[in-house]
């Protein structure tokens, strides 16, 4: 297994199929759409294809033609570390291109899963995501987040689930971020007090939408065992939250 120079920039696309027999593959499809139009490869421009569950393979380009862009020479490589801990974000519903800036950002910090989820202050109307287009889309958006960020690993974007079924999900350590307010209101849990000790197995963080969340899912989170975290004195945007969140929690126990 060769092991490429991260610093050296070079395009890379998503390729679920397995693993390139012979050491060629025909990418088609959206893919071979983005390395042709998008990144406009040429035969002998150096590519990785990328599975999604942290495997990666470099080749060189072939041939590119309208339907097809052949890869050969593909070789397995060593991918871009994943996180020392599994982290789950589970988010409160917002208003799309929020939604895709949370998925993008947090596929970029490492999460292994995102549940966007329905809480008392969630103003998306359910239709929205009922057809499943809304999590095919976000998924989407995850893969072409890994792609940028040289993940080898996409993380599952699943379907909308309740706070109760959020709070049910057996994690090592679940994190609630409180809004500044809600957070002095509750002032029982300091800050520091979820940082302690060896790194956990798992983590769930629970960050809520654009209206916050109700005083009866912190209390309910609290009981089921989380945790409260700040995320400092101001207000953030609800795209943002998650984000800081992430950040606070990979640079706790590693990138």
């Amino acid at each position: 297994m060769c092991r490429y120079n991260t610093h050296v920039s070079f395009p890379r696309v998503f390729w679920s199929v397995g693993d390139p027999v012979g050491g060629v593959a025909a990418v088609t499809g959206d893919e071979a759409h983005h390395l042709r139009q998008v990144l406009r490869v040429q035969p002998g421009t150096r590519v990785g294809l990328f599975d999604g569950r942290g495997h990666e393979w470099i080749g060189t380009v072939d041939d590119v033609t309208k339907q097809v862009v052949q890869v050969i020479g593909l070789t397995p490589a060593v991918p871009v570390a994943e996180s020392r801990v599994s982290v789950t974000l589970a988010v409160g519903v917002l208003k799309g291109d929020q939604m895709d800036t949370v998925v993008r950002d947090a596929t970029m910090l490492g999460v292994t899963s995102i549940v966007p989820v329905r809480t008392a202050h969630v103003s998306v109307p359910a239709r929205a995501w009922q057809s499943g287009a809304a999590q095919q889309r976000w998924q989407r958006v995850a893969v072409a987040s890994a792609g940028q960020c040289r993940r080898a690993v996409v993380p599952t974007v699943r379907p909308v689930a309740d706070f109760d079924a959020c709070l049910s999900e057996a994690v090592a350590l679940r994190l609630i971020c409180l809004e500044p307010t809600v957070h002095s209101a509750v002032g029982n849990v300091l800050p520091e007090d979820w940082r302690t000790g060896e790194p956990p197995a798992s983590v769930q963080v629970l960050v809520g939408p654009e209206g916050g969340w109700s005083m009866a899912e912190v209390e309910q989170a609290l009981a089921a065992g989380a945790k409260a975290v700040s995320l400092g004195p101001r207000t953030l945007r609800a795209e943002t939250a998650p984000l800081v969140a992430l950040t606070l929690v990979s640079a706790t126990w590693g990138w």
